[in-house]
């Protein structure tokens, strides 16, 4: 199944008062993703860690680079396909799949950041 979703990082903004304060910025251009099919073993290695994976994608692996600009913690909103909401999730890990894309294991909600 393909989808749309938008890269967030991490960033210093500045607030009202002019300080400086952690918040999560999400790019304003999409990415088109393939989801793929969480595998069991990884879903319940992950399960005895303390993480619960809800999803794994296929992204190209430039635009994703490209968009993460060495972000330590990257974040992604998912659209669903059938309600057309839009979801939050963690990247937890990546992997290179083959020259031209990117693996996300997603953990489902922001997680360690300020919204």
């Amino acid at each position: 199944m393909y989808g749309k979703c938008w890269l967030g990082k991490e960033e210093l903004v500045e607030n009202e008062l002019g300080e400086k304060e952690k918040s999560i910025v999400f790019d304003n251009s999409f990415l088109l993703f393939e989801e793929k099919e969480v595998k069991r073993a990884e879903f319940y290695q992950a399960m005895s860690t303390g993480l619960n994976i809800e999803k794994v994608i296929s992204i190209n692996k430039y635009e994703y680079y490209e968009t993460k600009n060495n972000a330590k913690r990257v974040f992604i909103k998912v659209e669903d396909t059938f309600t057309l909401e839009l979801i939050d999730y963690t990247v937890i890990r990546e992997y290179t799949k083959d020259s031209d894309n990117v693996l996300l294991t997603l953990k489902r909600g922001i997680e360690n950041a300020s919204a």
